[in-house]
């Protein structure tokens, strides 16, 4: 049985990764990808900590509360 390949090898999730680190490349007027990719990988760890902090503040401005994140 004869086996055909789709066209686009590289799965949809990399595929738009690589196009939004494009897109990000040229805006920030970077020559070569890798300078970029420099300012896009952060550690989960931070990552996880900003994303909990700005949506505690975020919720927390839909609220009214007035009470940001601690810490």
């Amino acid at each position: 049985m004869l086996r055909t390949l789709s066209a686009p090898q590289t799965p949809r999730s990399e595929s738009q990764k690589l196009i939004k680190l494009k897109i990000i490349q040229e805006q920030a007027g970077h020559a070569h990808a890798s300078t970029t990719s420099l300012y896009t990988c952060v550690s989960s760890d931070f990552r996880t900590r900003t994303l909990r902090r700005v949506l505690d503040e975020t919720i927390s401005a839909a609220l009214g509360t007035g009470q940001g994140s601690e810490g």
